[in-house]
């Protein structure tokens, strides 16, 4: 579940202790109210210890006790307090240290209307020229400026063969890491396929890569989010695939199918790995919070990011990206540091978030830290924060 330290309880303020003045001036009242109480009622000799117990020495055991009441009251209300804010500051704890959590980036691979593999897609970005074009839709119908992966249009056979790309870059990738790691699988697919034609692709990944592949509920990043949670304890592997094949396609939609391995510990046998922190949950208008919390998911101060990449019109329409970036101190600048995804390659959806990440990944080692910001859901006002670092750590490591 997404870290949200703003619904921690704040500490409660110091208890007050009692105030001398204001009893010792209570007691005064009292005693005055005892005196003129037993003058009023007494009907016997004003004198000797009855009398002077009655108006004084009573008033007084009162007041004493209820001083001693409020000593206990005080003491408990210590220790509540006390109890409270320990409470409070183990559930921050505890939320930065999931907060903390990172996977390790072992593989990714993008197919778009650029070409195969991130390199063509860096490659298109670095040149900055839109992809998109006005074609006739796949299913037919009047044409749309979108950018389709032509190698679908006339061989029916096309997706299988790049599953079978997608599945064997699996089974090298898997093939290095122990076979005893657990294997999640996030499957999100936007390309109208049949129930039946989505369960023969999840078996033909299982059969070709060789390992048991466990489907994961979640979807897109949320998926990568629980599986940190509930999965960080052991070893395992997480393995998004995201197909958007639409055959009647939206203004500016993108065709792409992305791939990504990710691991919960460094293996040797990717010593070139890169981070991929925690991603943080955030809607456009709570973006300056939440990049301050994704850079301390990932322990970077607002001058070490070096880019961002963007998509999702929620993100690139709107202006409170940058704003946020101002407000947190980012050293960017908008026209070189800020990429904008969507304005070459077009929406690829689902796909969206992977993309971004692929395209991060592809340049922190040479770069710097990079971040994402991905909307992959139109209709949805989440945007998904990630940052990517690429600094080597030497525990955790698995041995074969």
């Amino acid at each position: 579940m997404p870290i949200y330290l703003d619904e921690v309880p704040d500490d409660m303020d110091n208890v007050p202790p009692p105030v001398t003045l204001r009893w010792l001036i209570f007691l005064l009242v009292i005693l005055l109210v005892g005196v003129l109480l037993t003058l009023w009622q007494w009907t016997g000799d004003r004198s000797g210890m009855s009398f002077w117990f009655t108006a004084l020495g009573l008033p007084f055991c009162i007041w004493g006790i209820m001083l001693v009441f409020r000593h206990v009251g005080y003491r408990l209300e210590l220790n509540g307090e006390a109890g409270w804010n320990h409470e409070c500051q183990n559930l921050k704890e505890t939320e930065i240290e999931r907060g903390q959590r990172f996977s390790w980036v072992l593989d990714t691979w993008v197919q778009t209307l650029a070409g195969r593999g991130t390199g063509s897609l860096n490659a298109a970005m670095d040149l900055a020229e839109p992809l998109l074009k006005t074609a006739p839709p796949r299913a037919g119908g009047i044409p749309v400026r979108h950018s389709p992966m032509t190698d679908f249009d006339s061989d029916p056979l096309a997706l299988d063969k790049a599953l079978e790309k997608v599945a064997t870059r699996l089974k090298n990738t898997l093939a290095l890491l122990p076979e005893t790691l657990p294997c999640w699988l996030m499957f999100d697919c936007d390309a109208g396929l049949t129930a039946e034609k989505e369960a023969e692709v999840l078996q033909l990944l299982g059969q070709k890569s060789g390992r048991e592949l466990r489907r994961l509920s979640a979807h897109g990043m949320s998926a990568l989010d629980n599986w940190l949670d509930t999965r960080w304890d052991k070893p395992s592997v997480f393995i998004a695939l995201a197909i958007k094949l639409r055959p009647s396609p939206q203004e500016n939609d993108a065709e792409a199918i992305a791939s990504m391995v990710l691991c919960n510990r460094k293996s040797h046998q990717f010593p070139e790995a890169v981070r991929l922190h925690r991603p943080q949950r955030s809607d456009h208008e709570a973006l300056t919070k939440n990049i301050k919390y994704s850079l301390r998911w990932a322990g970077l101060t607002p001058d070490l990011i070096r880019r961002i990449w963007m998509t999702g019109e929620a993100v690139t329409d709107r202006p409170e990206l940058n704003k946020a970036c101002e407000d947190n101190a980012l050293t960017l600048s908008l026209t070189d540091d800020i990429k904008n995804i969507d304005a070459v390659l077009g929406f690829a959806g689902l796909a969206s978030p992977w993309i971004a990440v692929a395209l991060a990944a592809g340049v922190v080692q040479e770069q710097g830290a990079q971040m994402i910001a991905a909307q992959p859901e139109p209709g949805s006002e989440d945007i998904w924060l990630a940052s990517i670092t690429a600094e080597e750590r030497q525990k955790d490591v698995i041995r074969e």
